[in-house]
């Protein structure tokens, strides 16, 4: 036992001098030794991902679920593993084996349980773990800020403006409660006036450049654009932009030059080499493009037919590649992940994915992956999985790159905050669609999304026949769909269809020049 002890101790040391290989060679030896008790398996397998290792990462949190469920705080480490990795409904049996005793554990704890499972699009399994934390601590801003989000993405709009308000009212500079209730203003436009000079003062009291500032600044833009007070809403946006540039670590050099190798690899030939057969599976349809694009109200109008399930933004492939070619990227994918590709067996790869995937389907024929960076992978998962198929949605570039400038996103689209950048990404992913739909021929469907507001019926079939199956009736009522939506349009598309209307970036259009020189486009 003072081994065990000793090896203990010398791991937790490696991990302060974040020597992560000697860390892990340590849990790994302790956790063999006492192969029953999960902490040495959730050690390990932080310490296995943060040398660089996804795949023993990955085999050391399943030694760690095949233990007993481990008390908190052990608990919450395991649910972070499991969310880092996309093991959804292993982070959702995590969590109805930790209900009973919720009440044992800090409320920070509860808060953090359901936001983890909320990152993982559990949202309905969320909702109880901060009811729980707001029961036992009535004041918890965040927790009232994470079940307003929540709220948001389960339609229930109502309630979400009310846990916001809450939030805000018990910190009045809670900027993330402040932007995320802004993106429920078009259900509030009466309150419009008041929000504006409510941010607009809050942001003074705040540091320029900074976090809080930033979201300020993105909830003013949509403010003042609803109000038709361009002049300012621009001035927020390019704050909000500058600001949020500025603390990023963006290499746009890498992006290019990895829009230039994946159609280098990923060729007719190779996208046709031999996968992962899948007869008898449920059927994956990827939904890709660019995001802002119109993937969510295509996805909403699939989820209406008897034989498809709604997947949502699921990053399930990924999580599977990394695990494969045992790297994690910077990003969804990069220049290492695409050489070491070229080696796997992707029929090993696409079963995988199946195994961990095919729960989505829900018993039915198919379901949707709506991630639209997934255009990115679009060559390895057509390879892996051969019965997939493909919709491309897209907009016109500038209503598209206009729409991502002005959304703020977490970790994602780091190309998005600058014109120049932006314009470059929009390139490089064009071309790219264009190579995919070179290689994938009838595997591959363009959609615009203007003609799907313009004849939704028509351009539905047109999906519909892509996917062999056939027209329902009721697929164009999205105003009595349920089910979560956690994207930027959750506030958006539960209002059902909407005709086209001008583009957003018109009153703009002298600010977007440079925007619109590096597309290649004329504004007027």
């Amino acid at each position: 036992m003072e081994g065990d002890d000793a090896l203990w101790r010398q791991g937790n040391t490696e991990a302060a001098r974040r020597n992560w290989p000697a860390a892990a060679a340590c849990f790994r030896a302790h956790a063999e030794k006492r192969p029953g008790e999960a902490a040495s398996w959730i050690a390990l397998a932080k310490a296995e991902g943060l040398a660089g290792h996804p795949r023993r990462e990955h085999a050391a949190t399943a030694r760690a679920l095949a233990c007993a469920t481990p008390a908190w705080p052990l608990a919450l480490a395991l649910a972070r593993q499991l969310q880092s990795q996309h093991e959804v409904r292993a982070l959702e049996a995590l969590a109805a084996r930790l209900w009973p005793g919720a009440a044992d554990a800090p409320v920070d704890a509860l808060v953090e349980l359901a936001d983890l499972l909320g990152q993982a699009d559990a949202h309905a399994a969320a909702l109880p773990w901060l009811d729980a934390a707001l029961a036992r601590e009535p004041a918890h801003a965040p927790a009232f800020y994470l079940r307003g989000t929540t709220q948001l993405f389960l339609g229930d709009f109502a309630a979400a403006r009310a846990d916001l308000t809450q939030a805000i009212a018990l910190a009045p500079h809670f900027a993330h409660a402040h932007w995320r209730l802004s993106e429920l203003r078009a259900h509030d436009r009466a309150g419009a006036p008041a929000r504006i000079v409510r941010l607009q003062a809050a942001r003074e009291q705040v540091a320029p450049g900074s976090e809080h500032d930033i979201h300020f600044s993105f909830a003013l833009h949509g403010e003042l654009h609803d109000a038709g007070r361009h002049d300012e809403a621009w001035a927020a946006l390019e704050r909000g932009c500058a600001a949020k540039r500025a603390r990023l670590r963006y290499d746009a050099a890498a992006d290019q030059r990895l829009f230039e190798a994946l159609p280098r690899l990923c060729h007719a030939g190779f996208v046709g080499g031999p996968g992962h057969d899948g007869e008898g599976e449920p059927t994956p349809v990827f939904i890709v493009g660019l995001f802002r694009a119109g993937s969510t109200v295509l996805e909403r109008l699939l989820a209406g037919h008897s034989r498809l399930a709604d997947g949502g933004e699921s990053r399930q492939f990924s999580a599977c590649l990394r695990v494969a070619a045992d790297y994690r990227p910077a990003g969804l994918l990069d220049e290492e992940m695409l050489q070491r590709a070229a080696g796997l067996d992707f029929a090993a790869l696409g079963a995988d994915f199946m195994a961990r995937s095919a729960w989505r389907a829900r018993g039915r024929a198919g379901w949707t992956e709506k991630l639209p960076s997934n255009l990115l992978n679009v060559g390895l998962i057509a390879r892996a999985l051969p019965r997939a198929r493909f919709v491309h949605v897209f907009r016109p570039a500038m209503d598209a790159c206009f729409s991502n400038l002005r959304q703020l996103y977490g970790d994602i689209c780091r190309y998005s905050y600058d014109q120049r950048e932006l314009a470059a990404y929009w390139r490089g992913q064009h071309a790219l669609a264009a190579h995919w739909r070179s290689v994938l021929g009838e595997r591959w469907l363009d959609l615009a999304h203007a003609d799907l507001l313009r004849d939704p019926e028509a351009q539905l079939r047109r999906v519909l026949a892509h996917l062999g199956l056939d027209h329902e009736p009721g697929l164009l009522d999205l105003g009595a769909r349920g089910g979560a939506v956690s994207t930027a349009s959750a506030s958006q598309v539960r209002g059902g269809l909407r005709a086209p209307s001008p583009p957003d970036w018109l009153p703009y259009r002298e600010a977007l020049r440079p925007l619109a020189e590096a597309l290649g486009e004329s504004v007027g």
